[in-house]
């Protein structure tokens, strides 16, 4: 008998496929706690597909505590984790859904490649690819109303400073201006000075100081903020890519960087867009050599800026299948003979995306049910004929 501990999607479809394939399944607690030599007495293999790592090697460790031989097949997500389990834990099998579903969406994403996979008879699902849905080149400027209209305001009280003092000093157009500018930014070299002048010049230029001063403060407010804003999108990596023939992935996770391995050594440029910044592989991704953009993907404007128009492929990984599609769909509306790749839980929603060929859509989920499957079967059986072997 194989007993399967968790209670998610993962170690239901493990079941699934485990009586599927006519084997003997028992559901086992994740609690480490209730676990008990009487629970283990009659299994054969034992899957620990809980999405708690150290739910999983607590698990693992009181197992071969109460059952040394038996073998294990342990989900879990951290590499560095798995590895040492994998190298001091003897007869267990390490496997995530990121080690096994990252090879199958770059093997097909480079199929798709290499196969010109694209869709150009597909647009977002009724709707073609028009100038309507594409968005906006980014290269158009965008004002600010305040700063517009505070630019304006200055102009417009030096031209009509300029046009009072060319009159009541009977200054040159450009003298009046020059004393003007010298005004509202509080330099004031001396040349030109309103000692003598009309009361109602000074009090003009009184006005003009004060007012100059004001719309100065709120320019110079403007412009740091648009330096911090650029500085801000550097760190960021929001600057335009200008690469082409690259992969766009959408999602830094753990399976962001498995996908991204894979494409780099089969020689293809990564840039790999991540809403979370906090994420802890962004930086390995960084140093990977990679162009990482923290932003959301599911904006148009983000997608261009990650130069989907130029790209050869597009992969979308985040951990939600609405929003990989959202992702798939919008990258088809920019271009639409780009080859795209989603990452789908759902086997349903995967079929019904192949089936149209929107996109090409593996179902994660799926494929590491199979391969926690194979495994647990494989160590059964291994287990079941030692058994028999020690009885004989």
């Amino acid at each position: 008998m194989v007993l399967v501990s968790g209670t998610n999607r993962l170690a239901a479809a493990i079941e699934e496929r485990l009586r599927g394939a006519g084997a003997a399944i028992g559901r086992l607690s994740d609690d480490p706690a209730a676990l008990t030599a009487a629970a283990l007495a009659d299994a054969t293999a034992l899957v620990l597909a809980s999405d708690d790592d150290a739910g999983n090697v607590d698990m693992a460790l009181t197992t071969r505590r109460l059952r040394p031989g038996l073998p294990l097949v342990i989900r879990l997500f951290d590499r560095r984790l798995g590895a040492y389990v994998r190298a001091t834990l003897t007869g267990a099998v390490i496997l995530s859904m990121s080690s096994v579903a990252a090879p199958v969406l770059a093997r097909e994403t480079l199929h798709a490649l290499r196969a010109g996979q694209g869709g150009a008879a597909h647009g977002i699902a009724g709707a073609p690819a028009t100038a309507a849905n594409r968005p906006r080149r980014g290269s158009r400027l965008r004002f600010d109303r305040v700063l517009l209209g505070a630019a304006l305001a200055l102009a417009g009280v030096m031209a009509a400073g300029t046009a009072f003092f060319t009159k009541t000093l009977g200054l040159r157009a450009l003298d009046a201006l020059y004393f003007v500018w010298t005004t509202v930014m509080t330099v004031g070299y001396g040349d030109i000075t309103l000692r003598g002048a009309p009361d109602s010049a000074k009090l003009v230029g009184m006005v003009l100081m004060l007012v100059g001063a004001a719309f100065m403060a709120v320019l110079f407010a403007f412009f740091t903020s648009w330096v911090m804003t650029q500085r801000q999108d550097a760190l960021k990596g929001r600057v335009r890519v200008r690469w082409k023939g690259h992969v766009v992935l959408a999602g830094g996770g753990h399976m962001g960087i498995g996908v991204a391995e894979r494409l780099a050594r089969a020689g293809r440029r990564i840039v790999v867009i991540e809403r979370d910044e906090d994420r802890p592989h962004i930086e390995m991704l960084r140093d990977a050599g990679h162009r990482v953009i923290i932003a959301d993907a599911t904006r148009a404007e983000i997608l261009e800026l990650a130069g989907v128009r130029r790209a050869a492929a597009l992969v979308a990984l985040t951990d939600a299948d609405p929003t990989n599609l959202h992702i798939a769909l919008l990258a088809r509306a920019q271009r639409p003979d780009l080859a795209i790749v989603m990452r789908a839980e759902s086997a349903e929603l995967s079929a019904y995306v192949n089936e149209r060929k929107d996109a090409v859509a593996v179902s994660s989920l799926a494929v590491t049910a199979d391969e926690f499957a194979r495994n647990a079967l494989r160590a059964a059986r291994g287990s079941a004929l030692l058994d028999a072997v020690a009885d004989a």
